[in-house]
């Protein structure tokens, strides 16, 4: 959900017990896919990711493939990670062998709790303003999933705020930017 105040949420979850995990910065780079696959490349996606923590001091890359959402109005998708040892070869040959690259970067404080099911990252994303994205882990259910979501928003005093299940990517190309 998009907030224009990341600094007040971040005092709500400190006062709350959740405890910060890492800051990191990440830079996202997204395949164009519309042009060998058509229709169905707008619900799926080829990411190359390059994180670094500056909490921890260390760099990770990885490329990833998203599926379609498994259920309309729930941001829940397949997801298959690899690490790369190299994202800027990998990134290259992607773009030797046509495929347009869509970057998108964001500086994320991730947060956690043992008394929660869920993660809460706090994000700065360039160009597209400041969002609150919770992460249920492992729900058993859609209904196990929504009351953990609503119950985190609750505690957060964002209970009004609109979910959004679009992508970074999706609202980037969609011209969302602040």
């Amino acid at each position: 959900m998009r907030v224009e105040d990341l600094e007040s949420v971040e005092r709500k979850l400190l006062s709350s017990g959740w405890r910060l995990e890492d800051v990191v910065v990440e830079e996202d780079r997204y395949v164009d896919l519309t042009h060998c696959a058509g229709s169905p490349a707008r619900q799926i996606a080829l990411r190359v990711r390059l994180r670094k923590s500056l909490t921890k001091n260390t760099s990770t890359s990885e490329l990833t493939f998203k599926g379609a959402l498994i259920e309309e109005g729930v941001k829940a998708r397949e997801e298959i990670t690899t690490k790369l040892e190299d994202p800027e070869k990998v990134t290259e040959i992607l773009l030797l062998s046509g495929f347009p690259i869509i970057t998108v970067r964001k500086k994320r404080r991730i947060y956690s709790t043992t008394e929660s099911k869920a993660k809460i990252y706090l994000d700065e994303v360039e160009g597209l303003g400041n969002y609150v994205e919770i992460e249920v882990m492992n729900p058993e259910s859609r209904e196990e999933y929504m009351k953990t979501l609503n119950q985190v928003k609750e505690e957060l005093g964002l209970s009004k705020e609109e979910n959004i299940v679009k992508s970074y990517l999706e609202l980037k190309m969609e011209g969302r930017g602040t």
